[in-house]
């Protein structure tokens, strides 16, 4: 398990999320049940907004799947697709694949999710450490599914050089920004909450 993944899974057995999480940016949309939550390039962070998301306990049917296909997207039919962003060599080697392929895939579940006409939410939980340089694997997932998004969810330092609030600003999508990766159990709380 990563530092970042290690760190949030020990605030979270012990309790740590703070009440005064700091969330700024728009705020948080109504989320759509039930909800698929996968990732942009096999990072870790996915698992970790899983768990996040677990943890609130307000969502009530929820499904993880690393790499869905097309197909998969109308097994429940789900009704929000939740895209977490980042990549890393060990995720896309553990799975077998490479960031070509892995790209060919992100843009068929695009595709597939404007047929259902799901709403797609895209997260940042890592931040600057899922961005890299440009047509580097972050960046091309980035490119792949942010275009896509009804709304945004990212990591403050992720967007120093403010390439989502360009997308935010293109596509029209809400863009909420979280100060730490822990912040995002208050979005998902105000987007699942009664």
């Amino acid at each position: 398990m990563n530092r970042i993944a290690t760190i949030a899974a020990a605030a979270l057995m012990a309790g740590a999320i703070s009440a005064e999480a700091a969330v700024s940016g728009a705020p948080p949309v109504k989320g759509q049940l039930p909800l698929l939550i996968t990732n942009a390039g096999q990072g870790p962070g996915a698992k970790m907004s899983r768990l996040l998301v677990q943890r609130t306990g307000a969502v009530t049917d929820f499904d993880y799947n690393a790499e869905p296909q097309p197909a998969d997207l109308k097994t429940k039919p789900y009704k929000t697709l939740m895209v977490v962003l980042g990549s890393t060599a060990k995720g896309l080697g553990a799975s077998g694949i490479t960031i070509d392929q892995e790209i060919e895939r992100l843009n068929a579940m695009m595709a597939e999710a404007k047929k259902l006409k799901m709403q797609v939410v895209v997260v940042l939980l890592e931040g600057k450490t899922r961005r890299g340089k440009p047509g580097g694997a972050d960046e091309r997932c980035i490119d792949a599914v942010a275009p896509f998004a009804n709304y945004l969810v990212i990591k403050k330092d992720g967007n120093e050089d403010g390439r989502f609030d360009a997308i935010a600003k293109k596509t029209g999508a809400p863009l909420t920004f979280l100060d730490e990766a822990l912040d995002f159990s208050e979005v998902v709380k105000a987007m699942y909450g009664k």
